[in-house]
C-alpha cells in the first residue's frame, strides 16, 4: 500500500507547516467532490466548511473537532477549486459561526459522501480480530495503532477517538503476551523457568560478567578461537535445555521483537522487570539466540573448510611449478644422456626411454586432488572444526547416503579411534577418496575419512541434505515447504492462485517456441552481420559505443547544478522527513521533542555513515551519546528502515521527471565492498583493494532508487540475493509498478536463479564476462541451423525438466505463501545440491531460459545497451554511496546479523535521501525555467540523473534546524515550545 495514503491517517489535526506541493498533492479534491459540493443544498456560505471537511475526512478517516485550524495553504487552495474568495478563517468552528446542528448535519453528508460507515459493535468485532493477527508480529503498541488506524482507514470506517484505538491495541498486545506466557509455561516447566531466570544473572565463565551479557557478546573475528566461543555459547544454552523448547505457537517475528528488548536493554533494567514479563523476554531470547548462534556457527564451520579447501588450491600452483621443474631437470637429463659417449647408442636410447617413461607416468597435478591431500593432511584444524559440531546436533534422512557417512563419523569420535578400522566400508565416501582410505596406515586412513566428511558436512549443510533443528535456516526442507500432503491435496488450487503453471509440456512448449524464434534471429544476424562466428565457436559481437558528448548537455547540467546550489545533509533529511515522514516510520510514532527527533537523526547517521554512536554526539551539539545509542538500537526493529526506505522511494516516484529516467518496471543489482575491520566474521579481502570487506548488496531502479539492500559475504555467488531482492520488492505492494527485468553481472545469477525468477515473473538478463565463449543449449528435438552447430549444445534434458517440475512448483508456492525466502531456496537447490531432482530441473530449464536470452542479446543492441545503461545507473549510485560511508565497519560493529542489517538499511536510507532531494530541486528548477520561457528538452533531462553529490556536505559540525519543520513533524506543542526546541 502507498505509505502516501495513510501519511496523515489518524492525525487530529493537520501539521500547520505544510506547503504548497504537500497541499496539492495530499488535500486537493478531485472533480466529482467539488460537484457534489456544489450541487448540495446548503448555500454557497457552506461550500469552504464541506470542502475542509471532506478533504480532512478522506485524508485522516478521523471527523474533524470543531475546534480544528486548517493549514493556511490548504484554505487558499479549496477557495480557488470552489471560486470563492480567499479567507484567513482558521478554525472550523468560525467558519460555520456556532453553527453546531448545521456542523454536525455536514459531518453526516460527508460521511454518506465518502461512502464511510461509523465505528459500531460490529466494525470493533472485526477490529479486534484484525489487530489480534497484526499482534503477533508487531514490536510495540504503538505498531498496532497504526495498523488499527490503516485497517479502519482501508475499510471506510470513521475512527473513534485516539483512546479506544490505544485501548483496542493495548488489549490486543496483552493478549499476545498472554499467549506467549502460556506457551512458555507449556513448553518449559516452572522449576527450569525460575532457574533459568537466576542463571541469567550469575556470574559467567568470563570473571565480572552475568550470563546475560555472556550471551549477548558477539564473537570476534574468523578464527578457531571465536569458532569455540560461538560453540561455547551453544553448549550453554542448551545446558538449559533451550534446544527442547517448542514454542511454534509464537511467530518468528514476534520471538524476535521479545528478544530484541532483552538485547536493547542493560541486563540490570532487564533484572527489574516484573517475573511474567522477564520470563516471556528471557525465554524468547535465549529461543532465538540459539537459532542465531547455530546458524553462525554452521557459516563458520563452512567458512573454515573454503579456507582449507583454498589453501589446497594454492597449493596446485606450487606443485605445477615444482612439477615443471621436474620436467626440465628431466630434459636436462635425457639431453645428458644422448651426449653421453662412454655408452653405446643402444644404452643411451635404453636409458632415455627409461626415463621418459618416469616421466610420462606421473600422474597430472589435478586441483581436486591436492585438495584432498590438503584435507588429509590438515588434521588439526580438521579436527577442531568436527568436534566443535558435537554441539549442532547434525541430523539427515535417514534413506540419504549422508546419513551413513554422519553416523559412522559420530560412532568413530564416541570410540576414540585413532586409527581407521581395517574392515571400515569404504564404499560410505567418493570414489576418488577411496584410495586413501585405503592405505596401510590406518591413522592416515582415519585422517583422510575425517577430511572427506568434513568436506561432505559442508556441502550438505548448504544443499539441504543435513540440517539443524535448533537451526533458524538450516532446518530440514520438508519441515519449512509444504507439507507434501497438502501439496498433492491443493496443488492444483494453489498453481492457479499463484499463477504457476503445473503442466511441464505447457510451460516447455512456451520457451521452445520463443527459443526457435530466437535461432531464426540469430541465423538472420549472422547474415546481416550483426554478429560473427569464429572457426572456435567463439560469438563476436560488436562493442557498446559510448554516445558522443554533447556540448548542449554538459551546459545543461552545469547550469542546473548552479541553480540548484550547495547545501548541507542536515537540511535534506529534514525536508525529506517533512515530505515522507520517515521519523514517524523509524519510531512507529510521531515524535514529540525535538531533542528525540534529532536523537533518531544521530543514530541513523551512526548506522549509515562510518562514524559511531561517539562520534554522531559529537558532530551534533546537544545530543548525549547515550541518546544516539538508544536510537540505533530502535533502528534495529525489523521492518522500520524499510518502510522508512519504501516511503522515500514512492516520494521520488510521484515527479514526472523521473518518467524520463524509467517506467519503474526495469532495475539493477550488484555488490559495493565496504570496507570493514579483519575483526568482522563475514569480512573477506576484497580482490581489488586487497583489503578486508563486506558486502552490500543493492537493487536499483532504473529511475535510481535504491529499492532493496542486504548484508553479504564477499566471494559468494550473488544470484540469491538478487532474485530474493526483487521479490521482495514485487511482493511487498499490489499498488507498485512491479519490477519485470533485472540485470545483473555474471556475479549475480546461475541457472538455477534465472529458472525461479522466471517463475516468479520477472526476467534475470545478465552481462556475462566471457561472453564470446557462452553456447546456447538446447534440447535435442530442436532443429539447429547449419550456421549455428558451432555455438549450441543439444544437451539440455528435458526428462529432468519433467521429473523436477511438481517438486519445483511445490517450492515456488512455498515462496508465494511466505514459507521460505527466495535466498533460502536458492542457497539450497545450488551445485551444493547435486543430484537432487528439484537442483536438476531449475538447472536444466535455467540452461533453456539462458538461450532465450543470448538469441536476444546476441541480435538485438537496444537491448544490450538497456541492460548496460542499467548496470552503469547502478554504479554511478555505489559513487553516491561510497562519498556517504567512506570509512570502514569497526571492530565494534556489525557482529550481530541485526546490526549489518541496520547498517546496510540506514545507509541506503542517506542515499535514498539525497536522490530523492535532488530528484525534487531538479524538478521544481525545470518547472521554474520553464515557467520563465526557457526550454529545457526532455533528451537532455534523460541523461542527468539524480546522483550528483559535489553540492552536498556530509561531514563537519551538523545543525539540524527542527524549528523550521516542527509544525509538520513534531506532535501537537505549543508554539513557544517549538521554538525553543529548534
Amino acid at each position: 500500500m502507498s505509505s502516501y495514503r495513510y501519511r496523515f491517517v489518524g492525525y487530529e489535526k493537520l501539521p500547520s507547516g505544510l506547503n504548497a506541493d504537500d497541499v496539492q498533492l495530499h488535500c486537493r479534491l478531485p472533480a466529482h467532490l467539488i460537484g457534489a459540493i456544489q450541487g448540495s443544498n446548503y448555500g454557497k456560505r457552506y461550500y469552504l466548511g464541506l470542502a475542509v471537511q471532506l478533504a480532512f475526512v478522506a485524508l485522516t478517516g478521523r471527523n474533524p473537532d470543531g475546534k480544528l485550524r486548517m493549514p493556511p495553504e490548504m484554505l487558499r487552495m479549496l477557495c480557488g477549486q470552489l471560486n470563492i474568495s480567499t479567507t484567513a478563517i482558521a478554525s472550523l468552528k468560525a467558519l460555520y459561526q456556532n453553527a453546531d446542528r448545521t456542523l454536525a448535519n455536514h459531518r453526516a453528508w460527508v460521511q454518506q459522501t465518502l461512502e464511510l460507515s461509523d465505528f459500531d459493535a460490529s466494525a470493533q468485532a472485526r477490529l479486534q480480530a484484525a489487530l489480534s493477527q497484526q499482534a503477533l508480529d508487531a514490536a510495540s503498541v504503538d505498531e498496532i495503532c497504526v495498523s488499527a488506524e490503516q485497517w479502519l482507514f482501508d475499510n471506510k470506517i470513521i475512527m473513534p477517538g485516539k483512546r479506544v484505538v490505544q485501548d483496542l491495541a493495548r488489549s490486543a498486545f496483552k493478549a499476545v503476551e498472554e499467549l506467549a506466557l502460556a506457551t512458555i509455561r507449556t513448553a518449559v516447566t516452572p522449576v527450569r523457568l525460575r532457574a533459568v531466570l537466576v542463571v541469567m544473572h550469575e556470574e559467567s565463565v568470563t570473571p565480572g560478567v552475568t550470563v546475560l551479557e555472556w550471551l549477548k557478546q558477539s564473537a570476534g573475528k574468523h578464527s578457531l578461537k571465536a569458532l569455540k566461543e560461538v560453540n561455547s555459547r551453544i553448549d550453554a544454552l542448551k545446558a538449559l535445555g533451550v534446544h527442547l523448547w517448542n514454542l511454534q505457537e509464537l511467530s518468528i517475528g514476534r520471538i524476535h521483537a521479545f528478544a530484541q528488548a532483552v538485547v536493547n536493554r542493560p541486563p540490570s533494567e532487564t533484572a527489574r522487570r516484573v517475573e511474567d514479563t522477564r520470563s516471556v523476554e528471557i525465554v524468547c531470547f535465549l529461543k532465538h539466540l540459539l537459532g542465531e548462534l547455530t546458524d553462525e556457527a554452521i557459516f563458520r564451520n563452512n567458512r573454515h573448510t573454503s579456507d582449507i579447501i583454498g589453501s589446497g588450491t594454492k597449493r596446485v600452483q606450487a606443485k605445477q611449478a615444482q612439477r615443471a621443474s621436474h620436467y626440465r631437470d628431466s630434459i636436462e637429463s635425457m639431453r645428458a644422456l644422448a651426449q653421453n659417449t662412454d655408452m653405446d647408442a643402444e644404452e643411451r636410447l635404453a636409458a632415455i626411454l627409461v626415463l621418459a617413461e618416469g616421466v610420462l607416468s606421473l600422474p597430472p597435478v589435478s586441483r581436486a586432488e591436492v585438495v584432498r591431500e590438503t584435507l588429509t593432511e590438515q588434521t588439526t584444524r580438521v579436527r577442531t572444526i568436527l568436534n566443535g559440531m558435537s554441539s549442532l546436533d547434525l541430523q539427515a534422512d535417514p534413506a540419504h547416503e549422508d546419513s551413513k557417512l554422519l553416523g559412522a563419523l559420530q560412532a568413530l569420535q564416541a570410540a576414540g579411534a585413532k586409527e581407521l578400522p581395517a574392515d571400515f566400508d569404504t564404499s560410505l565416501v567418493e570414489p576418488k577418496w577411496r584410495p586413501l582410505l585405503e592405505v596401510p596406515d590406518r591413522a592416515a586412513a582415519l585422517r583422510a575419512f575425517e577430511g572427506c566428511t568434513l568436506w561432505r558436512i559442508r556441502k550438505g549443510l548448504i544443499g539441504g541434505s543435513l540440517y539443524v533443528n535448533h537451526s533458524a535456516t538450516y532446518k530440514s526442507k520438508e519441515s519449512l515447504l509444504i507439507p507434501q500432503e497438502e501439496w498433492d491435496r491443493n496443488k492444483q488450487a494453489l498453481c492457479e492462485a499463484y499463477g504457476l503453471e503445473l503442466d511441464p509440456r505447457r510451460a516447455l512448449d512456451l520457451q521452445y517456441e520463443l527459443l526457435r524464434a530466437g535461432l531464426a534471429d540469430v541465423e538472420i544476424g549472422l547474415e546481416k552481420g550483426l554478429l560473427e562466428i569464429d572457426e572456435d565457436g567463439s560469438v563476436r559481437i560488436p562493442a557498446i559505443r559510448a554516445l558522443e558528448e554533447e556540448p548542449e548537455l554538459q551546459r545543461t547540467n552545469r547550469f542546473l547544478s548552479e541553480t540548484i546550489g550547495t547545501t548541507q545533509l542536515p537540511d535534506i533529511i529534514l525536508e525529506i522527513d517533512s515530505r515522507t515522514q520517515i521519523s514517524m516510520s523509524l519510531l512507529g510514532r510521531q515524535p514529540e521533542t525535538a531533542e528525540e527527533l534529532v536523537a533518531l537523526y544521530a543514530g541513523l547517521l551512526a548506522h549509515g555513515t562510518e562514524i559511531d554512536a561517539k562520534a554522531a554526539a559529537s558532530m551534533i551539539p546537544g545530543v548525549p551519546v547515550s541518546h544516539v545509542s538508544a536510537a540505533m538500537r530502535m533502528l534495529e526493529a525489523p521492518g522500520r528502515l524499510r518502510s522508512a526506505n519504501d516511503s522515500v522511494v514512492e516520494f521520488q516516484q510521484r515527479f514526472p521527471i523521473v518518467k524520463l529516467w524509467s517506467d519503474g518496471t526495469k532495475a539493477s543489482s550488484d555488490m559495493m565492498a565496504l570496507e570493514a575491520t579483519r575483526h568482522l566474521s563475514i569480512a573477506r579481502t576484497d580482490p581489488r583493494r586487497k583489503t578486508a570487506a563486506a558486502g552490500i548488496y543493492t537493487h536499483i531502479l532504473g529511475s535510481y532508487p535504491v529499492i532493496f539492500d542486504q548484508p553479504i559475504v564477499l566471494m559468494t555467488r550473488q544470484d540469491a540475493p538478487a532474485v530474493h531482492g526483487i521479490d521482495a520488492y514485487n511482493s511487498n505492494s499490489e499498488d507498485r509498478i512491479k519490477v519485470d527485468l533485472l540485470a545483473v553481472d555474471t556475479h549475480g545469477y546461475t541457472y538455477s536463479g534465472m529458472s525461479v525468477a522466471k517463475l516468479l515473473k520477472f526476467d534475470l538478463c545478465p552481462q556475462l564476462a566471457g561472453l564470446p565463449d557462452c553456447k546456447l543449449w538446447v534440447p535435442r528435438s530442436i532443429k539447429i541451423p547449419e550456421a549455428l552447430e558451432k555455438v549450441v549444445i543439444p544437451a539440455i534434458t528435458e526428462k529432468a525438466i519433467r521429473e523436477g517440475w511438481d517438486q519445483t512448483m511445490r517450492l515456488i508456492a512455498s515462496i508465494k505463501s511466505g514459507r521460505v525466502s527466495v535466498a533460502w531456496a536458492l542457497a539450497r537447490h545450488g551445485s551444493a545440491a547435486a543430484g537432487d531432482d528439484v537442483r536438476r530441473c531449475l538447472d536444466q530449464f535455467g540452461r533453456l531460459l539462458r538461450s532465450v536470452f543470448l538469441c536476444d542479446y546476441f541480435t538485438n543492441d537496444v537491448f544490450r545497451r538497456e541492460i548496460h545503461t542499467l548496470l552503469n545507473r547502478g554504479e554511478s549510485v555505489h559513487q553516491l554511496q561510497r562519498a556517504i560511508y567512506y570509512g570502514r565497519v569497526t571492530a565494534e560493529r556489525g557482529r550481530r546479523r541485526d546490526e549489518l542489517k541496520s547498517i546496510s538499511g540506514a545507509h541506503a536510507l542517506l542515499t535514498n535521501m539525497v536522490i530523492a532531494w535532488n530528484t525534487m530541486k531538479l524538478q521544481e528548477t525545470v518547472e521554474r525555467l520553464k515557467s520563465g520561457g526557457q526550454r529545457v528538452e526532455d533528451n537532455l533531462l534523460r541523461r542527468i540523473g539524480p546522483v550528483h553529490f559535489g553540492h552536498i556536505n556530509f561531514r563537519g559540525v551538523m545543525s539540524f534546524s527542527v524549528h523550521r519543520y516542527a509544525g509538520v513533524l513534531l506532535r501537537s506543542q505549543t508554539p513557544e515550545k517549538r521554538v525553543r526546541a529548534g
